[in-house]
């Protein structure tokens, strides 16, 4: 082999393999991650700017234009499915879609997109725990320990490694409204788990933004007025078009086609890069430093997760 034969070969190689690193799920779920620790930092940024039902309301109206092409085809098959899980639909829109966004929205009006992002850590465990309270899995030893390891770190976190200071200053409301955020994504993903196999995740995705745009459109004409006035703002139309269509439509794309070639559980170790993607964005982009109690709780939080979701030897 000539010397130009070998450059060649390994400048071929080098395209063939950069080829399949773009087209692995890894990478897909690593970017839907990505995304939507921007969706933190994007709606840390807004705060003030636009009230967080306006902000959900408007995502999820472009989101859904930008998705519907997509599903059209796939949900006109399964209207039959539809009409009958149109309780789970509902369901599905009220908590994952339209609770959960808004409180987080609301979380961030007070709180860090560092702290955000370590309190939605414990998604896992509230997830464990709200299955044990209704009994569809009983937890073992080593998900108990986990369990309680991670809500220590949470207490660093809510307390900001201070409890005494926290007696007089009472807690964040921000941490609060992330806590009854996780508890929705909770009740969002065991409620998920009863969707049927002839429903397609897209279009079950799609239906919950419709019926959801419909629950939210109520407080969204009774709220205050002028509500839309921040459209003004070029600042806020960029923003607003960055969560709808990469944190929103692309994401979810994205961490539909990794879950389908990795499936569930592997897929959903990537949800753990979030505190790190969201913590460099915010202190990139928003000047936010971490703290050492962040750091003290996210170990706690994201050891305990571990600890639960490590398999024993065999």
């Amino acid at each position: 082999m000539t010397a130009t034969a070998a450059v060649l070969t390994s400048s071929e190689t080098r395209v063939t393999r950069a080829r399949a690193a773009l087209g692995s799920p890894a990478l897909a779920l690593a970017l839907a991650a990505l995304f939507w620790s921007g969706n933190f930092v994007a709606g840390r940024a807004l705060r003030g700017a636009i009230d967080p039902v306006t902000l959900n309301f408007l995502r999820w109206l472009v989101a859904l234009a930008i998705i519907a092409p997509f599903v059209w085809n796939s949900t006109l098959a399964a209207l039959p499915a539809l009409r009958r899980e149109w309780r789970l639909i509902l369901a599905l829109g009220a908590t994952g879609i339209a609770a959960f966004h808004i409180l987080i929205y609301l979380a961030l009006q007070s709180t860090t997109v560092t702290s955000a992002l370590l309190i939605l850590s414990l998604v896992p465990i509230a997830t464990l725990l709200g299955s044990a309270v209704l009994g569809r899995e009983r937890p073992s030893g080593r998900q108990i320990g986990g369990a309680l390891i991670s809500i220590a770190g949470a207490c660093v976190l809510i307390t900001r490694g201070d409890p005494v200071a926290l007696l007089s200053g009472g807690f964040s409301a921000g941490d609060l409204w992330m806590l009854a955020a996780v508890a929705i994504w909770a009740a969002y993903s065991l409620i998920l788990r009863r969707r049927p196999a002839d429903l397609p995740p897209s279009v079950a995705l799609a239906a919950s933004v419709a019926a959801a745009l419909l629950m939210m459109l109520p407080p969204l004409l009774l709220g205050p007025t002028g509500a839309l006035d921040a459209l003004g703002s070029v600042s806020v139309l960029l923003s607003i078009g960055y969560i709808a269509l990469f944190a929103s439509a692309i994401a979810f794309l994205l961490w539909f086609r990794g879950v389908s070639e990795l499936g569930p559980v592997r897929a959903g170790q990537f949800v753990n890069l979030m505190p790190v993607f969201g913590a460099g964005l915010a202190f990139l982009l928003l000047g936010e430093a971490p703290t050492w109690a962040q750091a003290a709780g996210a170990a706690l939080v994201l050891s305990g997760i571990a600890f639960v979701e490590r398999r024993p030897r065999k």
